[in-house]
């Protein structure tokens, strides 16, 4: 079958089939000689991208408190829970650890080179955070996120289409027209949102930094560079979803088995830290959404340390 499209089936050794790749990968004698100046690249947007020492500060210091709430969850947590907690719980600390995940990956795409392909993964863990919240808040559960009917086996067939349906009617509720946000905040979520969706279905925005090279000024932009603007596009939206997913951090607190007031007061540090940042946006560089993002999550994230699990 395989002769029939012209094509050879090869039966290699493992080194066979290094050896030859190997031999059509050398550079001036050098193995992935080539990739050398690719590596220096990526070293050099890590060292320009350290300078932000605000953000690193930030994001270093969330990252701690989280690991930190995992350490209390199993050292404090779980030995006092007597009774079997429902389903959902563990759902929303499976979230947790993903969002975690995913923010961190972004971060280590980011400051290699990538701001922009970063982008792209922090509007995945943005659309679940913003789901999970309204989760917390009633507005749905996460059976019904995940296509399951109530009473009903699922059915692989249609699970899809009834998320689709469900995020359909649960994200006006959190950052549309049936929001209840104010029609600023609304109009600069829709162009938040669009800048997601530009860059992910198509990459838009990272091609708008190829102008040069279209108008046959600089080279084919296959190196890392370190521009500014593209690093903060990233930088920003990481602080403001990091700040969503620290506002749900506290419902890990099963009712009648609360956190330390260190805990709690490590919370409160990190969530004004995160307001201060965001207001920054508007106060100091002019950007409405900073204002914008505020109120988004003053009112859809509206939990403080002394939230709890609620079922």
């Amino acid at each position: 079958m395989l002769e029939r499209f012209g094509l050879v089936k090869y039966h290699m050794t493992p080194k066979e089939f290094t050896d030859r790749l190997e031999a059509i990968s050398r550079d001036n004698g050098v193995l992935y000689g080539r990739l050398r100046a690719l590596e220096a690249a990526k070293l050099q947007h890590v060292m320009d991208s350290s300078r932000y020492k605000g953000f690193d500060a930030l994001v270093n210091a969330w990252k701690c408190f989280f690991l930190e709430t995992v350490e209390q969850f199993n050292s404090f947590i779980r030995p006092q829970v007597k009774d079997q907690l429902p389903f959902s719980y563990a759902l929303l600390l499976e979230r947790l650890a993903l969002y975690f995940s995913g923010l961190n990956a972004a971060e280590i795409v980011a400051t290699q080179g990538y701001p922009l392909q970063a982008y792209t993964l922090l509007r995945n863990v943005f659309d679940s955070v913003v789901l999970c919240s309204a989760v917390a808040q009633g507005l749905t559960d996460f059976p019904k996120l995940e296509g399951v009917e109530d009473g009903k086996e699922f059915d692989p067939a249609i699970f899809q289409k009834l998320r689709r349906k469900e995020e359909r009617k649960i994200r006006p509720m959190m950052t549309g027209e049936a929001s209840g946000l104010s029609a600023e905040t609304a109009s600069q979520l829709a162009k938040w949102d669009v800048l997601f969706d530009h860059e992910t279905h198509g990459g838009l925005l990272s091609r708008a930094f190829s102008a040069d090279w279209l108008r046959g000024t600089q080279p084919l932009p296959v190196m890392p560079q370190f521009l500014e603007d593209r690093y903060a596009m990233y930088l920003n939206r990481y602080c403001e979803i990091a700040w969503m997913v620290h506002r749900l951090l506290p419902l890990i607190q099963p009712r009648g088995i609360p956190l330390g007031a260190d805990w709690k007061s490590k919370w409160r540090t990190l969530d004004e830290s995160f307001l201060e940042t965001a207001k920054a946006l508007t106060v100091q560089m002019g950007k409405p959404i900073g204002a914008a993002i505020v109120e988004l999550v003053e009112m859809k994230f509206p939990f403080n340390a002394d939230a709890t699990f609620w079922a």
